[in-house]
């Protein structure tokens, strides 16, 4: 009769355990905020940041630019902590982010820009290049997006290039 147990009890807590890693790893990298340079991925050229809090990350030019920030992906690997996402804008795309964040607090993330027309598809490779601000407060995420209630994108001309 035990042994009957033993197997199904296992079970559920393994699923336990990996729902728990999995809910938590999304946030692995709140709080932190990143400096670096954005731009061509052979040469970035933009001075930017890179936030993430509350489960979300964004970048200053890319919210200014009207990409909403977007949820990400996170897992600890042997190298740091690797991570995905997605900052979406009606008008000018999509960036989709695929980055490292080195022990040391290094990152490096390559960014995939893709804009849909109706009658074409234009896709460029991007990068962001940087290191962790320490000792900062990063801004929320609630702040975030009360901030871009006031910006206006079409107004930018550094928005041009997006």
């Amino acid at each position: 009769m035990i042994k009957l147990f033993r197997t199904p009890l296992a079970l559920a807590l393994s699923i336990l355990f990996a729902s728990t890693v999995a809910a938590t790893a999304a946030g692995i990298l709140d709080g932190r905020a990143f400096t670096g340079m954005i731009g061509p991925a052979e040469n970035p050229d933009l001075d930017d940041s890179l936030h993430f809090n509350d489960g979300h990350f964004w970048s200053d030019i890319c919210t200014r630019c009207g990409f909403v920030p977007g949820t990400y992906d996170a897992e600890e690997t042997p190298d740091g902590v690797r991570f995905t996402g997605t900052l979406e804008s009606d008008s000018r795309g999509r960036f989709d982010y695929d980055g490292l964040v080195k022990k040391d607090g290094s990152i490096q993330v390559k960014i995939t820009w893709e804009r849909r027309r109706w009658y074409w598809t234009s896709r460029r490779e991007i990068s962001f290049v940087g290191d962790e601000l320490r000792s900062v407060e990063t801004t929320s995420l609630s702040q975030m997006l009360q901030s871009m209630r006031s910006l206006n994108p079409h107004g930018n001309p550094m928005c041009a290039r997006f």
